[in-house]
């Protein structure tokens, strides 16, 4: 067939349809009519210019006839309508009171950068042009009810406080509007390699799925994962639509007798956070344009309107959090004035009698209270920086090897002296013969220590028992008392912030609460079981992480050789200590044991170290001339071995690091106990 006769075939078609096309190419501003369009206008030749055919139009609708073609031609409307009255009397007289429907079948950019345009031109009868309308005033209805139920949603988010009950009352309205089967909303996890179905309605009859559709892995439905953040609207009027690459998604979906299904992606700024959507079981849908931009319309809502309620509840929760936090901080600024002022009203009081008085016994009760009292200040000196760094997390831990066992030896000594007056019987139960573990002495230590001053505070006779277990690779340790027992209704406020069970005791109501974050930080947990007047036990556990070396295998260390003073036959000990009163307590505390040698400043320290040969040095670190790290290296380039102990007021984790990293012996933290200093000078010189 030649391709005259194939286009009168086609003009014969197209006369039947009473149709025609028309090709505009628009960087030439030219059209070509086919046969029944030169019918229609009367024209001589298919070819026209943009100009020659607006003359085929009514004067007064030259203007809208010029607009409308250029939505048409650049593909922002889809078909026209044109009313016999738009045309001019010789053009409308051979209408016959019919309608021309035109519309853009093809728009082409060509490689030299113009554009042309493929369309068809229809005569509709009256009567199927008023159907039309009817139909498309049908469908604008719809979408005005759409666009109404669009901004209801909106504003139910902005008045009403449950975004839960307005998310799934606008997924109910989905669920209506199309008479489907579920409305679901599926949340990726931060990743995006899991996904959970969070929210869902289902029509009557219709099983829910919700609760086995969660946290599946992304990866199992890579194709419609990839189809929704790729931008594509997935569509599926049947399972038939589904490519290839989607058979797995093919055989859940039909595992749940679904036909027909529309998926929406949520955003949350740029980021894709999961996808809204509809299902049909056993029955298909052919789904429209509008059905899909209405239902991410929905979806865009949800997700933008449920992220600012969840930053507005944030706001708001972090607003009462500073505000309750404000208020216990001044409750505790308030009380920590009057708790500092009990121990410093002691020491100052009972420091002016121990000077007035010659009696023995009373010299030594007032020394024991001004003892007693110092301790408690600085224990509430000590929670305050504590707290401090809590706050402004900069609690620091510096870990080594710790022998447990011998800790607890030591703490359970302690606690025999300080309660030797009282009616209660100290235990301990240590879990292995030899447990040297991998962690933060101080900090456990710490722990520990409040753990046993509140048994003590708080029990007047019976027993206190502290030890430890090895259970499921933790270190769980207790302390058990038979005292006075902690109230029901107080025991959920044991580890809080700032708080004081019992008003009558001192302390600052802190230690519980640092001893739970020291015990978090050490990677365990903390708990308390309590019965009023029975008792309490509290537990903490931690990370058993051997030591590389245990207490039987330890790296001999050389033994220390003692020199002693020629006259006095007391080991010789060198102190650098540039405050003259620092030095004197450390004078009255080992003046019976040792000969005293004072430096006032690391230089000196250096120079005296070469002239005396002592057997061990105190150091202090911040001095004039030279500091104590820097007369340190002094010292040991001339005895690389030599034992070297830093007294430092410095109490930061940073600044014991530093000490412990310059490789000093031992170290001891002002204000010095004089029980802890002739330990650490025994542990040395007599190893």
């Amino acid at each position: 067939m030649s391709e005259i006769e194939e286009e009168n075939r086609l003009n014969d078609l197209l006369a039947v349809l009473n149709a025609g096309y028309w090709e505009a190419n628009l960087t030439g501003k030219s059209c070509y009519f086919s046969e029944l369009l030169c019918k229609i206008f009367r024209m001589k030749s298919p070819y026209i210019t943009f100009r020659e055919l607006s003359a085929y139009f009514n004067d007064d609708y030259i203007v809208l006839f010029q607009n409308l073609i250029a939505s048409l031609l650049n593909d922002e409307i889809h078909e026209l309508l044109l009313p016999p009255t738009y045309f001019n009397k010789y053009v409308a007289t051979g209408l016959n009171g019919r309608l021309i429907r035109t519309g853009l079948i093809r728009r082409t950019v060509l490689e030299d950068g113009s554009v042309k345009c493929f369309g068809y031109l229809q005569l509709i009868d009256k009567r199927d042009a008023e159907h039309r309308v009817l139909k498309l005033e049908n469908k604008m209805n719809s979408l005005i009810n759409q666009l109404n139920s669009l901004s209801v949603s909106l504003q139910n988010f902005l008045t009403k406080h449950d975004p839960l009950a307005v998310t799934e009352d606008i997924m109910r309205k989905v669920l209506n509007n199309f008479n489907g089967s579920r409305v679901y909303i599926f949340q990726f996890n931060e990743d995006a390699s899991l996904q959970s179905c969070t929210h869902e309605v289902v029509a009557e009859g219709i099983s829910s799925e919700k609760n086995w559709l969660q946290n599946i892995p992304t990866k199992d439905t890579r194709w419609l994962y990839e189809e929704l953040t790729s931008g594509r609207p997935v569509i599926l009027n049947s399972l038939d639509d589904i490519p290839v690459q989607g058979e797995v998604e093919r055989s859940m979906l039909e595992s749940q007798d679904i036909c027909s299904m529309m998926l929406a992606p949520m955003y949350s700024g740029k980021r894709m956070i999961g996808y809204m959507g509809i299902d049909l079981v056993c029955v298909p849908r052919k789904w429209t344009n509008e059905d899909y931009l209405w239902l991410l319309s929905l979806a865009n809502i949800i997700a933008i309107c449920t992220e600012l309620y969840n930053q507005k509840k944030q706001s708001d929760e972090d607003k009462k959090y500073a505000e309750n936090n404000d208020r216990l901080k001044s409750a505790f600024l308030a009380n920590m004035s009057h708790e500092i002022r009990t121990p410093l009203n002691s020491i100052i009081g009972f420091s002016e009698l121990l000077a007035e008085t010659d009696d023995a016994e009373e010299k030594k009760e007032y020394a024991s209270i001004i003892q007693s009292s110092n301790n408690l200040l600085l224990q509430l000196i000590n929670d305050i920086i504590d707290i401090s760094k809590i706050e402004s997390n900069r609690l620091d831990f510096i870990y080594s090897d710790v022998d447990v066992n011998a800790i607890l030896r030591e703490l359970t000594a302690d606690l025999k002296l300080r309660l030797k007056d009282k009616d209660i019987e100290v235990c301990l139960e240590l879990g292995l013969p030899d447990c040297m573990v991998y962690s933060e002495r101080n900090r456990l230590m710490q722990v520990i220590v409040n753990l046993l001053s509140n048994a003590a505070k708080f029990t007047e006779q019976g027993k206190i028992t502290i030890g430890y277990i090895l259970r499921d690779g933790m270190l769980e340790f207790f302390v058990q008392d038979t005292g006075m027992g902690i109230p029901k209704d107080k025991q959920s406020q044991l580890f809080g912030r700032f708080k004081k069970l019992n008003s009558v005791a001192q302390g600052s109501g802190l230690g519980l609460f640092i001893s739970k974050t020291i015990v978090e930080r050490l990677g365990g947990t903390i708990q308390a079981e309590s019965e009023e007047g029975v008792g309490s036990v509290f537990r903490f556990s931690i990370p058993y992480k051997v030591s590389k070396t245990s207490s039987a295998k330890r790296k001999a260390t050389n033994p220390v050789i003692v020199k002693k003073d020629v006259l006095s036959d007391k080991p010789i000990l060198l102190v650098a200590e540039d405050t003259l009163p620092n030095y004197k307590l450390i004078e009255a505390m080992l003046r019976k044991e040792y000969e005293l040698v004072h430096a006032k400043n690391g230089l000196e320290a250096v120079t005296l170290f070469k002239e005396k040969h002592p057997a061990l040095v105190l150091m202090d670190i911040k001095m004039p001339e030279m500091d104590g790290i820097e007369a340190l290296k002094g010292i040991r380039d001339l005895s690389p071995d030599f034992p070297v102990i830093a007294v430092t007021a410095y109490a930061f984790e940073e600044n014991i690091r530093e000490i412990v990293n310059n490789g000093f012996n031992d170290y001891l933290i002002k204000p010095i106990r004089c029980s802890a200093l002739k330990e650490k000078l025994d542990a040395i010189l007599h190893n």
